[in-house]
């Protein structure tokens, strides 16, 4: 059969779902709820208060794009139950889950402290963990979804000094992103990561704080010559939650312009 335009828009559409983004006010989270809304689907904008999650809405609902505004302490689970009993109770059951919500925090392995750990931990991974779990539990009764975990290439190669604990809270996102999509295949739950490389946010700011360090590792670790921009994760958020990539499950995508090759 020949690749037609209707088949590609049916491959990439969305149109119809509802995406559940953590973190959407973020610049990461921004770009992936504009892309998802690009695509057809309805956003719940998720985020660690409510009013920034009413800010993300206002900036999408100025795209174009229906959204509803969600709050969600990734360190909290009575947070995270507590925002899955009130979509419940609307009868809003997340066909796709983007587990974008996360923290940087860098030390020394020589300096972190235990708050430093636990912080980076309990949103990393135990936040991505419990949002996906409890997604899950209403996605196998109604016919399968997909979960996007962010992760990073921290999560796959040492990023730089001072990264231990984010690194290590980012492998782990990895490693329960293949477990997850291991045992909840059978449910119709397809469980993908996307492992970004450094991309230009508030978040890395403190990582990038001049051109010339800028540019010395964009020299020596970005084979494709620039650090990423937030929009640099579209087609990868919309190729893991679109039936595009039906048979892709367990996988992480690095979107790092060639860092984790050039290692």
């Amino acid at each position: 059969m020949p690749v037609t335009p209707s088949i590609l828009h049916d491959l990439f559409s969305l149109e119809g779902l509802t995406a559940l983004v953590t973190g959407a006010a973020g610049g990461l989270g921004r770009a992936q709820s504009l892309a998802l809304g690009a695509a057809g689907a309805k956003v719940i904008a998720s985020d660690v208060s409510v009013e920034a999650a009413r800010q993300a809405c206002d900036h999408l609902e100025a795209n174009g794009v229906e959204c509803l505004p969600l709050e969600i302490d990734a360190r909290s689970l009575a947070s995270i139950d507590g925002a899955f009993d009130t979509l419940d109770a609307a009868g809003e059951i997340p066909d796709i889950v983007v587990n974008n919500a996360g923290v940087s925090l860098r030390n020394s392995a020589l300096e972190a402290t235990p708050e430093e750990f636990d912080t980076t931990l309990s949103i990393n991974l135990r936040g991505t963990y419990f949002v996906a779990q409890r997604a899950a539990r209403r996605m196998s009764g109604h016919g399968g979804g997909r979960i996007v975990n962010v992760s990073s290439i921290g999560g796959l190669v040492v990023d730089g000094e001072r990264s231990s604990v984010y690194d290590a809270s980012k492998a782990a996102v990895v490693q329960v992103t293949k477990n997850m999509a291991f045992e909840w295949g059978r449910y119709g739950i397809r469980v993908n990561s996307i492992a970004p490389g450094y991309m230009r946010t508030a978040m890395t700011t403190d990582l990038l704080p001049t051109k010339e360090v800028e540019d010395e590792l964009v020299r020596t670790h970005v084979p494709l010559g620039r650090v990423g921009e937030p929009r640099d994760l579209n087609g990868a958020v919309i190729f893991l939650a679109s039936a595009a990539s039906a048979y892709v499950t367990g996988h992480t995508l690095t979107v790092d312009g060639g860092w984790v090759v050039s290692m």
